[in-house]
């Protein structure tokens, strides 16, 4: 979502993307716009009515009859422009929030078969920039914009033909200002988008520094800072605001012009219509006609005044979805990985991955048995989350490949793979929904009974239970908050609930009360019971009894073994060791 991406893609390029986003609902748009010119149309009927009394009431040769069937077809259109355009508005909003929905479903999709690096690259604030305000600002332009256009088109061009019959000069003069308008609008585009552009991407990062302040008001408030003192929220508003007041400056001196323009066209026409009046080539109900139209000619342009504005937001922000809609999905095999009665083994052969051009792990190669327990080990950066990572295929190898029993990863169709694994977050991530909600995301056509099964063996049940509304509970900005503790047990229900044969658990780095951690020792062993489980861990204490330990180094596994055995060699994992139990003694003396 880069803003050079962005600015090298033509505008052309972009609105017929948004078609093409759009998908079936054009056709409802497209006949909204039909019923939309209908409606313009009919605005100018009476006025047509209005002339044409003028003109019995100025040579005498008319009647009441003849002015009441003028104002009787006046009357027929104004109800008929009533009814189309009640038919285009409902049509174009049905339309249009048809082809948002349509749009935010496919964005989803997406970015949901898309490798883990979209989420490094960009912010949640920039991402929740797109999918919400980028995407809702196509309504603006699909139930507006588009109609409005065509109307400021069609309806005048349509009107500027039948003036064209009555008088030549005064027709041309009418269009004088829509000229001058266009003009204006243009230099404007030119001014404004690339400013657009500048402002799309502040604004994200203005997004991203705001999520990040309300999330980090807890430490906010406990070393007594305000909003500046935080700068990167500080900076991010000071620039947004900056930004901002240049692209008004460059905007609304022009807006002003042209919308005085639109409004007083009767300036154009009143001494045009005067001096051919005078010189004998225009008759004076043709001239009164006129001076009335122009009022009413440009009327339709008034919509149109900050399109200029507008459309740089939406083709800036149709160049972003663009963005995101063009980062190619991680391509999925065809195989169907069957599971049999013994949990399958894992290998990892000569595997190497490179993130953002730099090599991060180097040649892996291991085994792990069906039904062990490995635990990988090892400093911060030191590889062995991305190398867990890459088992559930949120990363890709570089080079080398991973096999689940005999089948190489890339083969498995990613559906039947998300079912073999499954992988349980170090940061329980819970749903703004009921605890059943967010246990049953683990399984598909879940029973209750399956669902509370699940929760015993997690160590939960018994904590929701006594809830006022049990399973029905709603958690987040909606509901309770639950503690560190609470939160794992509920997402190891839902593995438990899953019952997937390979188990990628990310031990939380917190350390839980006593009554806690025990609770979740008794739901991992009903978790990992007879799974192929892969154990990042920070706390050494909770793998003492595991099959085999990796540790990682540098991007390179240095060493592998048994708790004893590794102690006994006395290299990297007895270095840890001694340093981990040091700081628990430090912290039992404290």
């Amino acid at each position: 979502m880069s803003k050079e991406r962005n600015s090298a893609q033509p505008e052309a390029v972009k609105m017929s993307y948004l078609f093409e986003l759009a998908g079936s609902k054009k056709t409802g748009l497209n006949i909204a716009v039909i019923f939309s010119v209908l409606s313009g149309l009919c605005t100018f009927v009476p006025y047509l009515m209005i002339f044409r009394t003028v003109l019995f009431l100025f040579d005498g040769s008319g009647n009441s009859m003849e002015a009441m069937r003028y104002g009787l077809i006046a009357a027929a259109f104004i109800l008929l422009r009533f009814i189309f355009q009640t038919i285009s508005v409902s049509l174009t909003h049905y339309g249009a929030y048809s082809a948002l929905y349509a749009v935010r479903k496919k964005i989803c999709e997406h970015i949901g078969k898309v490798n883990l690096g979209f989420f490094t690259d960009n912010s949640t604030g920039e991402i929740k920039k797109v999918l919400m305000e980028d995407v809702e600002r196509l309504e603006q332009f699909l139930a507006h914009q588009i109609p409005d256009i065509t109307v400021a088109v069609v309806v005048p061009l349509t009107v500027f033909i039948y003036l064209l019959t009555i008088n030549i000069p005064m027709a041309l003069i009418l269009v004088v200002p829509i000229i001058l308008t266009l003009v204006l609008q243009s230099i404007m585009m030119v001014l404004v988008t690339p400013k657009m552009q500048d402002f799309s991407v502040v604004q994200g990062q203005l997004n991203s520094a705001l999520l990040q302040f309300v999330n980090g008001m807890p430490v906010m408030k406990a070393y007594n800072l305000t909003a500046n003192s935080y700068q990167a929220y500080s900076k991010a508003g000071e620039d947004f605001n900056v930004l901002w007041k240049q692209i008004s400056r460059m905007a609304a001196p022009i807006s002003a012009v042209c919308k005085v323009l639109i409004e007083s066209g009767v300036s154009f026409t009143l001494p045009m219509g005067g001096f051919l009046y005078l010189a004998g080539y225009l008759d004076l109900s043709s001239y009164v006609f006129f001076v009335i139209m122009s009022i009413v000619f440009l009327s339709s342009y008034n919509n149109l005044m900050n399109f200029a504005q507008i459309f740089s937001q939406i083709s800036a922000g149709l160049g972003r979805i663009k963005d995101i809609m063009d980062i190619p999905e991680m391509p999925t095999g065809q195989e169907h990985f069957i599971v049999e009665k013994n949990c399958p083994c894992i290998t990892f052969s000569h595997v190497k991955f490179a993130y953002q051009k730099k090599e991060v792990l180097h040649d892996i190669n291991l085994e792990l048995p069906a039904g062990s327990l490995t635990a990988f080990v090892g400093v911060s950066g030191a590889g062995k989350s991305t190398a867990a990572q890459l088992i559930p295929r949120f990363w890709d190898v570089t080079s080398g490949q991973i096999q689940i029993g005999e089948h190489n990863i890339k083969d498995l169709c990613m559906d039947n793979l998300m079912d073999t694994v499954s992988f349980v977050f170090q940061d329980a991530f819970m749903l703004d929904d009921t605890i059943y909600k967010n246990i049953s995301i683990g399984k598909d056509n879940c029973t209750r009974e399956e669902v509370e099964n699940a929760a015993k063996a997690a160590q939960i049940h018994s904590f929701i239970q006594s809830l006022p509304d049990g399973y029905d509970t709603y958690l987040g900005s909606a509901g309770i908050k639950l503690s560190g503790g609470e939160k794992q047990r509920i997402c190891i229900a839902r593995a438990i609930l899953k019952g997937a044969p390979i188990i990628v658990f990310d031990e939380a780095t917190s350390f839980t009360d006593i009554e806690n951690e025990h609770k979740i020792q008794i739901a991992l062993e009903n978790l990992l019971k007879g799974k192929t489980t892969i154990m990042i861990a920070h706390r050494l204490h909770t793998i003492v009894n595991a099959d085999n330990i990796c540790v990682f180094q540098n991007g390179s596994i240095v060493e592998i073994g048994c708790h004893t055995d590794l102690l006994e060699k006395n290299g990297v994992y007895a270095e840890m060791w001694r340093a981990y139990t040091q700081q628990g003694k430090e912290v039992l003396h404290k």
